[in-house]
């Protein structure tokens, strides 16, 4: 046995410190309740929204239900998420979703792809350096179901050619807005008031 696999069959002074925590294991169930919660509200918000203007999502959106989901391990740490607006197929999405990703962000996603993906495009040209676009991110990865950070480059640091260009390679447009947890002001930030805000900007990018 060399001493490389000697070390590996005993615990080291860190590991050792981590698995006698219990706190955070003990409170986790409490915290990531509140957070449904708090993504309760933000749907009620965004179907009372989206019920004043139906005529301005693709036919067969789900503007009223919505889903909540919950896991364990993207990239390791649990998550919640919200889809509202929501519509999936083969080749169009139009979806908003809100990622409560435990450790990294809150984060607010409008998510399009499909045949008017070339109109909106052009409009987020036209846009990206409006108010709205303010803090909005855009996703460079050919996956749109991949949600680390260092996929996306700020708007308005990107040319239309650059936007064009992007979006070209990927195929879909994938608009974001980031609340890391790690900022002084996140435990007061109302996520209902947020997300709809954030729903509002990013529309506004993309649709009439």
């Amino acid at each position: 046995m060399t001493a490389g696999q000697e070390d590996s069959m005993h615990w080291s002074r860190h590991e050792w410190d981590l698995i006698n925590v219990t706190e955070l294991f003990e409170h986790k169930p409490a915290i990531m309740k509140k957070a449904e919660g708090y993504l309760e509200a933000l749907r009620s918000a965004l179907a009372a929204e989206l019920k004043a203007h139906p005529e301005l999502y693709p036919a067969d959106t789900d503007l009223v239900k919505g889903q909540i989901a919950r896991g364990e391990n993207h990239n390791g740490f649990p998550f919640l998420s919200l889809d509202l607006p929501q519509k999936f197929s083969k080749t169009e999405f139009f979806t908003y979703r809100t990622l409560f990703w435990w450790g990294h962000y809150l984060g607010f996603s409008l998510i399009l792809k499909g045949p008017d993906l070339p109109t909106q495009v052009n409009r987020l040209k036209e846009r990206r350096q409006s108010p709205a676009g303010a803090d909005v991110y855009l996703s460079r990865h050919s996956d749109p179901w991949e949600w680390g950070i260092d996929h996306f480059t700020k708007l308005s640091q990107l040319s239309g050619n650059d936007v064009q260009q992007a979006i070209d390679g990927i195929q879909y447009v994938k608009l974001m807005r980031f609340f890391p947890v790690s900022e002084e002001s996140f435990p007061e930030l109302n996520w209902a008031e947020a997300g709809l805000q954030s729903f509002r900007d990013l529309v506004q990018l993309v649709l009439e």
